[in-house]
């Protein structure tokens, strides 16, 4: 076989496989563990740092079905925090920063941010619908933890 047959007989080869490994529908576990790596690379971004300190209080180790049908399950990343500089930052700031951190992993908006907005509150939602994950933001004036920042994987049925 001739050099130039055996090349194009092993291009065949790879885009038939290729096309056959292309990626996989998520499941729980894939889209926990993007949820947890998206929400450490968000709080550890700058953009995050200057809206706020957070603390997380849920890191998507354990299933939920409180807001999924019955027999389906999720997980959830929570953070909460304060403003950065109080007295200094809006909630629209504030949440706008969190947003450019969620856009720069990859995070497309679901609801404009104008649609949620007043003087007083700002919430951001934001989805990568490949990760199969959600992030809900909302920052407001008080009372405290001014930035709620809450993670969550689309509901799975149980075995997936």
């Amino acid at each position: 076989m001739k050099l130039a047959s055996k090349i194009a007989a092993a291009g065949v080869c790879f885009v038939t496989l290729a096309g056959c490994s292309g990626s996989a529908e998520p499941t729980i576990s894939s889209a926990s563990h993007s949820l947890v790596g998206d929400a450490g690379k968000l709080l550890a971004s700058a953009f995050v740092r200057d809206a706020g300190v957070f603390q997380v209080t849920e890191k998507a180790e354990k299933d939920s079905d409180s807001e999924c049908a019955p027999g389906s399950r999720q997980r959830f990343f929570r953070a909460q925090g304060n403003f950065a500089r109080p007295g200094q930052q809006s909630p629209g700031a504030a949440a706008g920063l969190i947003r450019s951190g969620l856009a720069a992993l990859e995070y497309e908006e679901v609801v404009a941010p104008l649609d949620l907005f007043d003087d007083e509150l700002s919430v951001v939602v934001v989805r990568n619908a490949e990760a199969a994950v959600t992030f809900i933001v909302s920052a407001r004036t008080s009372p405290e933890p001014n930035i709620r920042i809450v993670g969550k994987t689309d509901c799975f049925e149980a075995g997936e």
